[in-house]
């Protein structure tokens, strides 16, 4: 089996750097000339906040701050200097567009205006813009409708159906790179409205933000569905867990379906509890009812690609949705993994040189894009979605783009094979809606949640290895032997301390943000590896700093005029 991007190229080009990077001590008078390790002395939180205005663009702290819930999120932002990143595997949680800009077509002949929409938007729009295919007053908290694209009301029916689908981790650079495998997709552009200006919006970009984002229209900030992790109550534990009272606002669905005295079908086909966020709370927002939902999480997982089960619900998603029974009496995977077995002329196990028992039996592979598309028609079949007259809502998520960007990264061959799985499923719903709701009678919003990130032999990026950057910061500020740690959780974009073991040791977030300004690459590369002497002593953040002074950066007036 070929070793995944992260192993193969990685051990091969990691320490390859490009001018991008950047080199040196971080600008401004803090730290400058001083030792990485050393503990910065003399630090401000005013003079922090300058530096960080003066290294990180607007937009890039603007998106650090839509994706913060103070109380949830990390107690110290980080941002690596473009192209590097924090990496524990292939991450897509940056701020970065490369994993910011999506796509979005509005598909819905007889409901919008064929053209091209260049005009600037984020995910937070796509809730207030679907409700406009049901002429219902949705009232975003951070989206706005893009009425521009649609028919006078007068001039449109309503539709039997509106569907969400999600392309996970199918961000614009992944169809850039791939342009020539999603042929049935392009051919619908002319057909609707193509936005070709369209980013998440917030940071980290990844599946809990950018599903609240789509199915709320706002931002973390106000959802709470703040990254893959957050502290609840002391704790660091993953969105959804407890149940859908993590998001603590209302989507779309949860809204209009109240409205309608839950007369619609609302439903949810994907991969993950926080998948189902964009569909909603179910029964526990109130007046709502039992929506349908279906996953495939490995509960209590380490991390949330472990699919490796039956289709179901965690124990405290199950109160709140339905999940028809039915479902685990499909055929099985075995009919698709045979034939992506069979496309390279014989039957071995393997897809290209990959061994498909080893991708979880197929579902790591793009084999899990048909099986999913057949489960897909069997549930609008037996629940009949867009049946009648009163329109329902169907979410979808495709997780193959995703899962085997994770493994293999958005340049390798397998991620072609993933995108023409997905186009054919593409062609194959479509077809499939015309026949069951009937042509002209459906409506479809296409977009991803974030995009995928780039082999690191290809984007040169340094990666900031998650393990060292931990002991980095352990080491030089818990020193005191009492045997509380002082962190929590580090992830790409936050870090979570011990506020009072960080206290008790005698040091502030500011001093542990101005720190981490001063990292290098030697002082950061994965333990065994030596680091690249032209550019071992380039800093590899361009910002660190304590959350709470984002509202108080003189560069993010919006982050300051939200203030009481």
């Amino acid at each position: 089996m070929r070793k995944p991007a992260l192993v193969s190229a990685v051990l091969a080009l990691v320490l390859v750097a490009v001018a991008c990077t950047g080199g040196g001590s971080p600008k401004g008078s803090l730290g400058a000339g001083s030792s990485p390790t050393a503990v910065p002395t003399g630090t401000t939180s005013k003079a922090l906040a300058s530096e960080v205005c003066s290294q990180v663009p607007h937009e890039i702290l603007l998106r650090t701050w839509r994706g913060v819930f103070p109380g949830r999120s990390g107690d110290i932002q980080i941002i690596p200097t473009f192209p590097n990143f924090v990496s524990g595997g292939l991450t897509h949680s940056t701020p970065y567009d490369y994993t910011q800009d999506v796509p979005l077509l509005l598909y819905a002949p007889g409901y919008v205006k064929p053209g091209v929409y260049p005009q600037p938007i984020t995910l937070a729009d796509v809730a207030p813009t679907t409700a406009q295919f049901l002429k219902y007053d949705f009232q975003a908290p951070d989206g706005t409708a893009q009425t521009q694209a649609f028919l006078p009301a007068a001039a449109r029916p309503l539709p039997r159906l509106v569907v969400t689908l999600v392309w996970d981790s199918g961000g614009l650079d992944v169809l850039n790179t791939w342009k020539n495998d999603w042929p049935y997709l392009r051919s619908l552009i002319p057909h609707g409205a193509w936005f070709t200006h369209v980013s998440v919006g917030s940071s980290p970009s990844n599946t809990p933000t950018g599903h609240s984002i789509i199915g709320t229209g706002a931002f973390p900030m106000r959802t709470g569905m703040a990254d893959e992790y957050i502290r609840m109550n002391g704790r660091i534990q993953k969105p959804n867990e407890n149940g859908p009272g993590f998001m603590v606002e209302p989507t779309l669905a949860d809204l209009y379906d109240r409205a309608m005295g839950n007369a619609p079908l609302a439903g949810a086909i994907a991969t993950l509890a926080a998948h189902i966020m964009m569909l909603g709370h179910g029964s526990q927002w109130g007046g709502g009812d039992k929506d349908i939902a279906i996953t495939r999480e490995k509960q209590f997982a380490a991390t949330a690609g472990a699919e490796s089960t039956s289709w179901n619900l965690t124990t405290d998603m199950a109160p709140f949705y339905t999940l028809p029974a039915y479902v685990n009496s499909l055929p099985p995977i075995d009919a698709y993994t045979r034939a992506l077995d069979q496309a390279d002329g014989k039957i071995d196990g393997l897809w290209r040189t990959d061994s498909i028992a080893q991708l979880s039996n197929g579902f790591d592979t793009p084999a899990r894009t048909p099986f999913q598309t057949k489960l897909i028609e069997t549930v609008i079949q037996h629940e009949g979605f867009g049946a009648d007259a009163t329109p329902d809502l169907l979410y979808l998520n495709y997780k193959a783009i995703d899962t085997i960007g994770h493994l293999f990264s958005l340049n390798s061959p397998e991620m072609s094979d993933a995108v023409k799985y997905q186009d054919e499923a593409l062609r194959q719903l479509v077809a499939f809606l015309d026949q069951q709701v009937g042509k002209g009678k459906w409506a479809m919003v296409l977009t991803a949640d974030h995009g995928t990130q780039y082999d690191p032999a290809v984007s040169h990026a340094f990666l900031i290895d998650i393990d060292t950057l931990t002991q980095d910061i352990q080491k030089t500020f818990d020193s005191d032997g009492d045997g509380i740690p002082l962190i929590q959780r580090v992830r790409p974009t936050e870090i979570w301390l011990n506020d009072a073991e960080l206290k008790d040791n005698g040091y502030t977030l500011t001093q542990v943000s101005q720190y981490l300004m001063n990292l290098t690459q030697a002082d950061t590369i994965k333990v065994g590896r030596a680091p690249d002497p032209a550019t071992a002593n380039a800093t590899v953040f361009s910002g660190a700093f304590p959350s709470s002074i984002l509202s108080k950066l003189p560069c993010l007036p919006e982050a300051r005029a939200s203030q009481p």
